[in-house]
């Protein structure tokens, strides 16, 4: 299954063709609070409640952490709040690789990216990063949502245009990896 991988400067293509090091970001470093390219304002965002559960903070906090809360039977001056069973609400942070499922130029403009690779074989590509980072990847398409839930890979429908597919990796910093020649091919540069 072929992907995708916009970069940001032309030579950086080396290390997917040639092989060499590339490195491997935390989520949050993709996070801002303005939409823009590769930022969003809630990547690495675990949102996972029937309920906006930012409509409750008074009780709950304005920026809550909490997992598998359960809030039922509550009044507020008589009325009914609404019941929130197992929902959670707090960031988590890991490693993430993110292709697209399509190669398009304007998708790679609208990153501000200079060049274009097409991975060969991703699952071949997962397996090997999983086994360098001594751990297995949760890894998927993104799917975008228009209500308030978000995920490792479920997003606003504003970031619909990326068509993201991505590998995320639970961990506490910033990683570099070694890869072998020939994952992938140079298909579009700016230039």
């Amino acid at each position: 299954m072929q992907k995708y991988l916009y970069l940001t400067k032309i030579e950086w293509a080396s290390a997917w063709v040639d092989g060499g090091i590339i490195p491997l970001s935390m989520a949050s470093k993709y996070r801002r609070m303005d939409r823009d390219g590769i930022y969003t304002p809630d990547e690495n965002l675990i949102h996972d409640s029937p309920v906006d559960l930012r409509a409750l903070s008074q009780f709950i906090g304005e920026r809550p952490q909490v997992k598998n809360i359960t809030f039922a039977g509550n009044t507020l001056n008589g009325v009914p709040l609404p019941e929130v069973r197992n929902a959670s609400f707090y960031t988590e942070d890991g490693l993430i690789q993110s292709f697209c499922n399509v190669f398009d130029v304007e998708i790679a403009r609208r990153f501000g990216k200079e060049a274009c690779v097409r991975i060969y074989d991703i699952n071949k590509l997962r397996k090997y990063l999983d086994k360098r980072l001594g751990r297995r990847s949760q890894y998927g398409e993104c799917k975008y949502t228009h209500d308030h839930q978000r995920g490792h890979f479920l997003k606003s429908v504003d970031d619909s245009w990326q068509q993201e597919y991505r590998f995320f990796w639970p961990d506490k910093r910033d990683r570099s990896i070694s890869l072998p020649s020939g994952v992938a091919e140079v298909i579009w540069t700016a230039n």
